[in-house]
C-alpha cells in the first residue's frame, strides 16, 4: 500500500490475470483496501468479511437481484485458445469444449484460426460429468429460443431443459467452491494464522489449517524424530565408540587369518 491508501503492487493474484473468473477478479478488487479498515485486528478482519460475504450472498441468491446480462459477466470466464483447434486434438480442457460447441452452432469456419477467444460458464448439466465436459459458450443465451433449447438439449444431454432461465442451468457449487477458495487464501487462512476467529464462517478453514490450530490450543507439540538422536562429531569420538571400533578390527582381522588357513590346509 502507499501511504494515501492506494494498492501499490499486486503480485500473484487472479486480478492480475486475463482471463480468470470475473467474480473473483472483482472480489479482490475491492476486498485489498480494507485490509486498512479498523482500528484493531478483529475490526479490520470485519471488514474484509463484509466484502466476502456480499460475493457470497449473490451466489447463494443465484444472482436474484441482477439482470441476466449483469450476472453471466459476473460468473464467466474468457479464455483464449492460442493454436488452431485442431492442434490439441486428443485434449481436453474448458476452452476446447467452448470451441467445439461454438462450431457446433456458428459453424466451424468460425473456429479455424488461431487465437481463438473463449467466453464460457460451467453447468450442473451433464451431472457427474468432469467440468471440463460442462462448458457452455455465453453465446448461446444470445441465441433465439428454438435455437438455444436445441443445442442446451443436445450439449448437456437433457430433453427436458428449456434454457429460457439460465439461471437452474449453472453450477452455483462450483462457483461457490472457486470464491471460497480465494476467500481462503486472501482471508481465513491468514485470519487463522493470526489467532483471530474465522471471519466468513460459511468459508471453512482446510484439515491441515484445522489441525494445526488444534495442535496449537492443545499445548502439545508433535516431537521431531531428530530429536531423538544426538549427532556425534568425527573428531570427538566417545571412547565406547572408539573401543568397539577396536573390538570389530580384531575380530575381522581373526576372520581372515582364519580364514587364510583354512585355504592353505585345502591346498596341502
Amino acid at each position: 500500500f502507499n501511504f494515501n491508501g492506494s494498492v501499490a503492487e499486486l503480485k500473484g493474484f487472479e486480478l492480475k490475470r486475463r482471463g480468470e473468473l470475473e467474480l473473483v477478479k472483482i472480489f479482490q478488487s475491492q476486498v485489498f483496501e480494507q485490509f486498512l479498515a479498523g482500528k484493531t485486528l478483529p475490526e479490520c478482519y470485519a471488514a474484509v468479511a463484509d466484502v466476502a460475504n456480499q460475493w457470497l450472498d449473490v451466489l447463494d441468491s443465484q444472482g436474484q437481484d441482477m439482470d441476466d446480462e449483469e450476472l453471466l459477466e459476473l460468473i464467466s470466464e474468457k479464455k483464449t485458445i492460442s493454436k488452431t483447434v485442431d492442434d490439441y486434438e486428443g485434449r481436453k480442457s474448458t476452452s476446447l469444449t467452448t470451441a467445439g460447441r461454438l462450431a457446433d452452432f456458428l459453424g466451424a469456419e468460425m473456429t479455424k484460426d488461431k487465437g481463438l477467444n473463449c467466453k464460457l460458464v460451467i453447468s450442473r448439466y451433464p451431472e457427474g460429468a468432469p467440468v471440463t465436459d460442462r462448458a457452455i459458450p455465453v453465446a448461446i443465451f444470445s441465441c433465439e429460443p428454438a435455437m438455444r433449447r436445441y443445442f442446451l438439449r443436445k450439449w448437456l444431454k437433457d430433453n427436458s431443459l428449456d434454457g429460457a432461465d439460465f439461471r437452474p442451468l449453472i453450477d452455483w457449487d462450483y462457483y461457490k467452491d472457486r470464491l471460497g477458495k480465494t476467500i481462503q487464501k486472501i482471508v481465513t487462512i491468514p485470519a487463522g494464522m493470526q489467532h483471530q476467529d474465522n471471519p466468513v464462517p460459511r468459508v471453512a478453514h482446510p484439515p491441515w489449517l484445522v489441525k494445526r490450530l488444534e495442535s496449537k490450543l492443545s499445548g502439545k507439540r508433535q516431537v521431531n524424530i531428530r530429536d531423538a538422536f544426538r549427532q556425534l562429531s568425527l573428531l570427538q569420538t566417545p571412547a565406547s565408540v572408539t573401543e568397539s571400533g577396536r573390538m570389530g578390527r580384531k575380530l575381522l582381522g581373526h576372520a581372515t587369518a582364519t580364514t587364510a588357513a583354512a585355504t592353505a590346509a585345502m591346498a596341502a
